[in-house]
């Protein structure tokens, strides 16, 4: 791993915590709403990566929660 990557992970988990932090001041709605946007950065970075399987992987946890808490 080279220096640049390490501090670009270093700079992905330092605005992950403040993002985390801006929306856990709006409760849980904040939360899960952070939570989304990690979820979503992961599954491009896997995709960047090659490994569009983290797409499906979410894609799947989605369907399983909107099976669980039906409209």
């Amino acid at each position: 791993m080279t220096q640049t990557q390490t501090k670009r992970q270093a700079n992905k988990h330092q605005h992950w915590q403040q993002r985390y932090a801006e929306h856990a001041a709006r409760g849980p709605k904040g939360i899960a709403a952070a939570w989304w946007d990690r979820a979503r950065s992961i599954a491009k970075d896997q995709e960047r990566a090659g490994n569009e399987e983290a797409w499906t992987d979410l894609a799947r946890f989605l369907e399983n929660f909107c099976a669980r808490y039906p409209e």
